[in-house]
């Protein structure tokens, strides 16, 4: 996952989990106050806006002058189907490809892969073929997805075809009915970390037990090796494939008799090729990832067309425009919050000064409602739900400071 905590940093702020009055915009005051509510007409001077302010109802023009900064549609909740560009005509074959390219919870998102299983049920499309090519991201994003696949067991088969799968990307990988890989494929390295004060990346050794559990529960209800899945994700984990007349056995505890056994992992994290998949029965063989070469994997069955790629590409899109919204709230609470510190060194009535202090932290607190709801409806719910109890610290430590820094 390279130096990111488990959950999105661009979030790190997004902490309330209190519920604002629905808005489509909100105007920061040079002040700290926030309406939100509707911009009703803008120049370059002024700007006419109605809505509310600390729950009080205003209609009115504000000067630029006064206007710290101004986020735009911020509520204007998308659908949990993101239609756009993609026809809901009925379908006719027997598996939707879904491209899963990229790292997760930056380019490849819940939203689209939940489109995808809705559109297959809905046109009787029975198995959803996820191409993966990741050096994994966010688990969040990788939990959250693989979470949704439970719930479509009963509806979908869920093939995974494994061109890279790494680090987060493993869990939709484990919780697919079958595995195939390319010949030049890897699949493995699932390390979570987390980031230090001093802003550089540690292994998190309790999250890491925590999730190589759930994944090592999850790959043994799908079929998979449980002691794969550990290994991959913790260090001091081994694995042997035993063969069995059969194929192969994997198992973290060496056998007593050495009857051709062979060592995968030495107790590090590790990764595997295609080859080594295949020769182990981790995965099946296939060439490459197009249509006609799964097509014949799974038995000459018919691809249902490209209905999968829109739905990823659309869910991208406008997950893309929530993180930007939340990206500029969270700029906009760092700004509220230097200017207070610096508003504190000459105020001279401490009481209102420190009401003051209160009222701007309760109003960024209640601004976030919106865009929580938004994110609900994007499948986005994980980012604020999963978020570590320093960054609420942190938040809360700051503004206790400007109190502390007011009272003396």
């Amino acid at each position: 996952m390279g130096p990111m905590r488990w959950i999105l940093l661009t979030l790190a702020l997004f902490v309330s989990l209190c519920r604002a009055a629905r808005a489509d915009d909100m105007i920061y005051f040079n002040d700290g106050r926030v309406l939100m509510g509707q911009i009703l007409k803008e120049t370059d001077d002024e700007v006419e806006a109605k809505g509310t302010i600390g729950g009080v109802e205003f209609h009115s023009t504000f000067k630029k002058g006064q206007i710290a900064s101004i986020i735009r549609n911020v509520a204007s909740r998308s659908p949990s189907k993101v239609e756009s560009d993609v026809k809901d005509e009925g379908g006719s074959g027997d598996f939707l490809i879904v491209p899963l390219k990229g790292t997760f919870g930056e380019d490849v998102y819940p939203l689209g892969l939940i489109n995808s299983m809705d559109w297959a049920v809905k046109n009787k499309v029975g198995r959803i073929v996820m191409v993966i090519d990741s050096p994994g991201g966010f688990v969040w994003a990788s939990r959250y997805m693989a979470d949704k696949m439970k719930e479509y067991d009963s509806k979908l088969n869920f093939t995974m075809v494994i061109e890279n799968s790494i680090s987060a990307s493993i869990w939709p990988t484990f919780a697919s009915d079958d595995i195939f890989i390319t010949p030049g494929g890897t699949f493995g390295g699932a390390v979570v970390y987390h980031m230090t004060n001093t802003g550089s990346a540690e292994v998190d050794m309790k999250m890491n037990s925590i999730l190589a559990a759930e994944v090592a529960a999850m790959a043994e209800k799908k079929g998979h090796s449980g002691a794969l899945a550990r290994a991959m994700m913790l260090s001091g984990q081994q694995v042997w494939a035993v063969p069995t007349g059969k194929g192969w056995k994997l198992t973290a505890e060496k056998p007593a008799e050495d009857r051709g056994t062979k060592q995968l992992s030495a107790g590090e994290v590790f990764t595997l090729t295609g080859a080594d998949c295949v020769t182990y029965g981790i995965a099946g063989a296939i060439p490459d990832t197009g249509a006609t070469a799964i097509s014949h994997v799974l038995g000459d069955l018919k691809s249902a067309g490209d209905q999968g790629e829109k739905f990823m590409k659309n869910a991208k899109t406008s997950c893309d425009g929530l993180v930007k919204r939340v990206k500029q709230w969270q700029a906009n609470v760092k700004d509220r919050l230097e200017k207070l510190k610096d508003a504190a060194a000459t105020a001279k009535d401490k009481e209102a000064f420190i009401r003051r202090i209160d009222d701007v932290a309760s109003t960024l607190s209640n601004s976030v409602g919106p865009l929580r709801e938004q994110a609900k409806a994007l499948h986005m719910l994980p980012l604020i739900d999963s978020l570590s109890a320093s960054d609420v610290v942190e938040f809360r430590k700051q503004i206790d400071k400007i109190k502390e820094k007011i009272r003396k």
